[in-house]
């Protein structure tokens, strides 16, 4: 198979991780078909894709028929399941683990070869137990498992970090003390949150402006990361540093106030949130190593050029805290 009529199919299409990678395979000169797989191909993102050359198809994972359909004739595959779907939180139901290896298996039997997971690494196998957070954990027995189906050529886990774009999302940022986009009463832009353990840095992405790529360069070599657990980072700040930058690009006063303990964080009954202060606890146990172990921007680099090569574009940095900040707050 040439890679004039390898298909890509995208799940999710539409969302933040899937539309990201299928803008940037749209784009690969190896002529790849993108296969965009959404519930909603009316919508306006999924026309957009389809306009710029994308196959859209309407499928929803729950529906074995739709999904073997959808993944007829699918060389690679990208999923990312949301975990945070009120359908999978519902008492005696499915999860997003029955979801995640329902659609490894279906993938397999169809005949894929390439199967790349937005995954985590596990916290309650590092910890030995003591700080498990059980939606990370349930993303890890999925790649697990996927790796296990023989049909696969490759499969690849994508461990993307936090996203830069959560700082543009109301409903994040009003969670801690309404930084960067409300002031408190004091007219300070203030963040607040536990504290992440070691050297206090936090490992970032911007899934519009990197992750796609990553995940694009994952495709052009997937035999090279068989197996593999990859960190998606593009920067890695203290909270400290980025109050500071916030006030140095837009001009406006702001600080961080840290919370006494992950246990006092509110949660607002928001599966989110629960599953945040989680991730406090797991970073404080393990000296701030988000990912588990020691930042890999190297490899997180690599596939962004190797990506921007094949569509043609001059290599440039990962997207860091300074330039984030600039192009959203900066003062105009």
């Amino acid at each position: 198979m040439t890679g004039s009529n390898k298909v890509i199919a995208v799940y999710g299409a539409t969302g933040n991780q899937g539309r990201a990678l299928a803008l940037s395979l749209l784009k690969s000169k190896q002529g790849f078909k993108v296969r965009a797989i959404t519930r909603n191909p009316g919508s306006e993102k999924a026309q957009e894709l389809a306009s710029l050359g994308a196959e859209v198809v309407k499928a929803d994972g729950w529906n074995e028929a739709d999904m073997k359909a959808a993944l007829a004739g699918v060389w690679g595959f990208w999923l990312n399941t949301h975990h945070h779907d009120p359908v999978v939180h519902v008492p005696g139901g499915p999860t997003d683990e029955d979801l995640g290896r329902k659609l490894v298996d279906i993938s397999a039997d169809a005949g894929v070869k390439v199967f790349i997971y937005s995954t985590c690494e596990s916290p309650t196998e590092f910890s030995g137990g003591k700080t498990p957070v059980p939606g990370m954990d349930a993303k890890h027995r999925v790649e697990l498992y996927a790796r296990e189906r023989k049909e696969f050529d490759s499969v690849i886990g994508a461990f993307p970090g936090w996203y830069f774009e959560n700082f543009i999302t109301p409903e994040y940022t009003k969670a801690f003390g309404g930084f960067p986009m409300f002031p408190d009463e004091e007219g300070i832009y203030t963040f607040t949150t536990p504290l992440v353990g070691g050297e206090g840095r936090v490992q970032t992405i911007s899934v519009a402006d990197d992750f796609g790529e990553m995940l694009h360069g994952m495709f052009l070599d997937p035999m090279r990361f068989k197996n593999q657990t990859i960190q998606c980072l593009g920067d890695a700040f203290t909270y400290e540093e980025l109050v500071k930058e916030f006030t140095k690009v837009s001009g406006k006063p702001a600080r961080y106030v840290p919370m006494e303990s992950y246990e006092v964080m509110p949660t607002y009954g928001s599966t989110v949130l629960v599953e945040l202060q989680q991730i406090y606890h797991w970073t404080q146990w393990n000296g701030g190593l988000f990912f588990g172990r020691p930042d890999d921007f190297d490899t997180c680099h690599n596939l962004k050029t190797e990506a921007r090569k094949d569509k043609g574009l001059e290599p440039e940095p990962l997207t860091d805290l300074h330039k984030y900040f600039t192009e959203h707050f900066g003062q105009k």
